[in-house]
């Protein structure tokens, strides 16, 4: 069993270390289910966030700052706020949900929980739920997360958070890597 969260300040790697080991999961036939919340740039400039199913390929909105979500047609008046984007519940609470619903045994990956995925309630509630349900867990988490919730179902998973920096992120990587291939790798084969 895989148990582990990253977290670090944004821009540390976390992203690109959990997509690093869901690509080598799937290059040993590992199933990986969950999502990712990639940020979309335009000109430069970070205007949201997409949600993206690991498993079918499946995207939508997660957030997005709201001239951008009138360009695209969402009446902006009734939408909840993080920081300086506006979370687009419906779309982002149903990819999210298709998306921890586990098919077979395998990874449950989300990168990452955090306040805007928290901040849908009926994600926030699949994500608990896929928490408690998983055998194998490899997370990504908000540097400063404080959701109760969240923080015991990682406990009673006995989830080890890592904390991933710049000068470690190799050597974490390595870390993870050589968990899945002693924990997951040698119970599959």
């Amino acid at each position: 069993m895989i148990a582990l969260a990253i977290t670090g300040d944004p821009g540390v790697g976390k992203t690109t270390l959990l997509m690093k080991i869901v690509e080598f999961m799937r290059s040993r036939s590992i199933y990986v289910y969950g999502f990712y919340c990639p940020e979309v740039r335009e000109i430069g400039k970070r205007i949201g966030f997409k949600i993206v199913d690991i498993a079918r390929g499946t995207q939508g909105w997660l957030a997005v700052i709201p001239e951008k979500a009138i360009e695209l047609g969402y009446d902006i008046n009734n939408m909840k706020r993080v920081g300086k984007y506006v979370t687009i519940e419906g779309e982002a609470e149903r990819i999210g949900r298709e998306s921890l619903i586990r098919q077979q045994k395998g990874v449950l990956v989300i990168d990452e929980i955090g306040p805007m995925e928290l901040s849908i309630a009926g994600l926030r509630k699949a994500i608990i739920q896929a928490l408690y349900e998983a055998t194998d867990i490899l997370v990504a988490i908000h540097r400063n997360m404080k959701d109760f919730e969240i923080i015991n179902a990682l406990n009673k998973k006995g989830v080890q958070i890592l904390t991933l920096t710049k000068l470690n992120r190799n050597r974490i990587y390595e870390e993870v890597l050589n968990k899945v291939k002693s924990e997951i790798l040698a119970t599959k084969n």
